[in-house]
């Protein structure tokens, strides 16, 4: 005997009744995303002088924004860690 899933136990994105509309936009989303970050880099790709406290060094405008970009997400990410830790150990105590 073969099991034969309901229609409710079929996910969204394997539906047999055409493309999930949220798989469409996640890659229209991307490829907008995609876009413009060759804009980007294209309008900003000049070679500028950075300094920061003990070095300086000279590379792409684009390159620096996206350290700085990188940087910051994982120190917000660092912070949210730290705080969702310490939100745990006063909540066990």
């Amino acid at each position: 005997m073969s099991y034969r899933p309901e229609s409710s136990d079929v996910p969204l994105e394997e539906s047999s009744d055409g493309p999930d509309r949220r798989l469409i936009m996640r890659l229209l989303v991307a490829a907008v995303v995609v876009v413009l970050a060759i804009l980007f880099v294209v309008q900003n790709n000049d070679r500028v002088e950075m300094s920061f406290v003990f070095f300086t060094v000279t590379a792409r405008l684009w390159v620096g924004l996206l350290v700085a970009l990188v940087l910051g997400a994982l120190l917000g990410q660092a912070a949210e860690a730290l705080w969702a830790r310490r939100k745990r150990r006063k909540a066990a105590s």
